[in-house]
């Protein structure tokens, strides 16, 4: 699951296309029609799709690229399609819409579902899938149908992918510590069951039950559930998960606790954008570790960077294990 990578403007091509007219505003997605009655020519509107002075959302959709990821993008993208589409949002497109993260992400298609038992597959830049669709598991998101929290989360193990389903299942079940106004509520294990029975025997079935069988309503980060399944790939002792430590006034949680050992997920997601936000956000962590190591646990500490690379995370713990745990659980 990568971190969001930047949208890398081209060098135009040709002059500077002006942008006069255009709302910007909250990233509005502009139809060719007001473009055009702005005084954007159809050749003008051309160039500057090539030139990337302006992107193409959806057939005659149109959005400004200026500050836009490529996470971002997408989700304008679904957005768009979905002002001239029927169905809802669904999979890799509603996770987009919702904020759910989605392991190994495949963004070339927006992702459709119809209330129908057939008539699926790719048109275009459009996935669609025919699957039962209830009104419960339907909702809206920036104005654009979808599919509810719970059913995106069951349709991405539906997919078959172990680790994408538990990473889905975990975020929407997550009890917030210190919860905004802003923040959905937690979805249940029994609300997810039931999303479960209502999509019957199909392909992938299994694979969801097992996924909700492994999830946990503690875990704050993608990069935290991942962890969690290559530990329990490499059938390493499974820690403690966001455990309350209290040392003097101070109180904090530890992302992984096992006897004697604390590990720690650091996601750049963890970190501010700017500079000195987040020297000052590593300097804290600095801080925390020094706590925890003055309080008599070792410390470990991975990145994305780790999980990427097959056996990395694994080949980090053991000996800390085999020294804490016991060799015997360790290499179990």
């Amino acid at each position: 699951m990568e971190p969001p990578v930047l949208w890398m403007n081209a060098a135009s091509r040709g002059c500077a296309i002006p942008v006069v007219g255009f709302n910007s505003a909250m990233r509005e997605i502009t139809p060719r029609a007001q473009l055009r009655i702005d005084g954007w020519s159809t050749n003008k509107i051309t160039a500057a799709v090539r030139g990337q002075k302006l992107h193409r959302a959806a057939p005659g959709l149109y959005v400004l690229p200026d500050g836009i990821d490529e996470y971002a993008f997408y989700r304008i993208r679904v957005r768009a399609t979905m002002q001239r589409r029927g169905g809802v949002a669904s999979h890799v497109s509603a996770a987009a819409l919702h904020g759910i993260p989605y392991h190994n992400p495949d963004r070339t298609h927006v992702h459709i579902t119809l209330d129908r038992a057939s008539g699926g597959g790719r048109r275009g830049k459009v996935h669609l899938h025919a699957r039962p669709l209830p009104p419960e598991d339907v909702t809206e998101v920036d104005g654009a149908l979808a599919t509810s929290r719970a059913r995106t989360a069951i349709d991405a193990a539906m997919t078959g992918d172990l680790v994408r389903g538990v990473c889905a299942i975990d975020a929407v079940r997550l009890v917030r510590r210190y919860p905004r106004p802003e923040d959905p509520d937690p979805v249940s294990v029994e609300e997810l069951q039931a999303c479960i029975d209502r999509m019957g025997s199909r392909r992938g079935a299994g694979v969801v039950r097992r996924a909700l069988a492994l999830s946990v309503d503690r875990s704050e980060s993608a990069g935290e559930s991942w962890s969690r399944m290559q530990m329990h790939a490499s059938g390493l002792p499974m820690p403690e998960l966001q455990v309350e430590y209290h040392f003097g006034e101070s109180v904090y949680f530890a992302d992984f606790t096992w006897p004697g050992l604390v590990g720690e997920f650091d996601g750049r997601g963890k970190y501010g954008d700017d500079v000195g936000e987040e020297a000052e956000v590593l300097e804290r962590e600095k801080s925390r570790q020094e706590t925890f190591e003055t309080a008599g646990f070792e410390v470990l500490r991975w990145s994305w960077r780790v999980l990427n690379h097959d056996g990395a995370l694994a080949s980090m713990l053991r000996p800390a294990l085999d020294r804490h745990v016991g060799p015997a659980s360790a290499s179990a």
